[in-house]
């Protein structure tokens, strides 16, 4: 009997130096990044600070990943959720998905707050704007010789000279189409003119795409001659694809501003705090623009060659709360409108 205690009391004490080990040691992160970033700022952690990241989930496809957190929600797999903007972070907050958390670094860095969730629940670290592309041929072919300049504002976009050439997206499967949807709701001032916007557009639109970028290839291969797509994406591919595109980011575009957040019940929560002031350091802003072309939320991190800085962009004047709010509602009537 005796052996058999202090058989068992061995084992006890293994098993807490382990799952201490667990919870001092590691943390496990949802990423809605592509899978460089993610291995990369993992390894950075892991040499900023000692402690391990374990990359459980790695897809692009932020929503996917939100609705695997809700389901997951009784017992939660994961600590920390990065990537995806912050519409899927704030839907998860308002489902009491989230953790509080708001990181010390935001005042260290004297990083602008309006990057931050004003309710504390996620953190921005990566900015991204929507840009236009137009094929460079087809644009000298067919719209150049009838007097018009380059498509480089959103009402370009209307123009019948457009008629069944513009690539678009489907918001009901990517936030950089519903994204854009917010943009012409709030550089026309409401939802009327912005829906009548995307009414006007839809005449024009030869084909909506499932992801944001899916222009990207096809404008590129001149089967349209115009879309929209996320800047940094066109940027990357265009350099490093060396494609006929040329890149505009129009007046009053359209933003997002990725997140990282801590899932509430987070096995490691005090490895999934460190992880998200990770996020915004050096290092990690640096990593993200390198291999995405993402603009980090610093001041103090380079950007690639040729990206224009983001204080440079004319953005759309923002409502966080009424994109966040109308997602289901604005969808709804988007689809409505096209039939999509």
């Amino acid at each position: 009997m005796k052996k058999f205690l202090a058989l068992l009391c061995a084992l006890l004490a293994t098993v807490s130096v382990f799952a201490k080990g667990a919870q001092d040691d590691t943390v496990v992160v949802y990423a809605a990044l592509d899978e460089k970033t993610a291995n990369e700022l993992a390894a950075a952690f892991k040499e900023a600070t000692g402690l391990n990241a374990e990359i459980a989930l790695q897809i692009e496809e932020a929503g996917t990943i939100a609705a695997r957190i809700k389901a997951e929600s009784t017992h939660p797999r994961a600590d920390v959720f990065i990537g995806g903007n912050s519409n899927f972070h704030t839907d998860l907050a308002s489902g009491g998905y989230l953790e509080k958390y708001t990181s010390p670094v935001v005042k260290e860095a004297k990083i602008d707050s309006s990057f931050m969730d004003p309710d504390g629940y996620w953190t921005g670290w990566y900015l991204g704007a929507l840009c236009l592309i137009y094929n460079n041929r087809l644009y000298e072919q067919k719209v150049k010789p009838l007097g018009l300049n380059p498509p480089s504002t959103w009402d370009d976009l209307l123009n019948p000279v457009y008629k069944n050439q513009v690539i678009a997206s489907n918001p009901a499967t990517t936030g950089g189409a519903y994204l854009m949807l917010c943009a012409q709701i709030f550089r026309l001032g409401s939802e009327s003119a912005g829906f009548d916007y995307i009414r006007k557009l839809d005449s024009n639109v030869a084909q909506y795409t499932k992801g944001a970028n899916g222009s990207i290839p096809l404008v590129a291969q001149g089967e349209a001659m115009v879309g929209f797509a996320w800047g940094h994406d066109a940027l990357k591919q265009k350099m490093q694809g060396n494609l006929p595109i040329t890149v505009v980011f129009p007046k009053d575009t359209g933003f997002e501003i990725g997140c990282g957040s801590i899932l509430k019940g987070a096995p490691h929560a005090d490895a999934a705090k460190k992880f998200i002031d990770f996020l915004l350091s050096p290092q990690a802003g640096k990593i993200n623009a390198k291999n995405g072309f993402r603009y980090p939320v610093r001041a103090d991190v380079e950007m690639p060659a040729g990206v224009p800085p983001f204080d440079q962009l004319k953005l759309a004047p923002w409502d966080l709360k009424a994109a966040a709010v109308n997602v289901d509602r604005w969808k709804k009537q988007w689809s409505e409108i096209t039939g999509k």
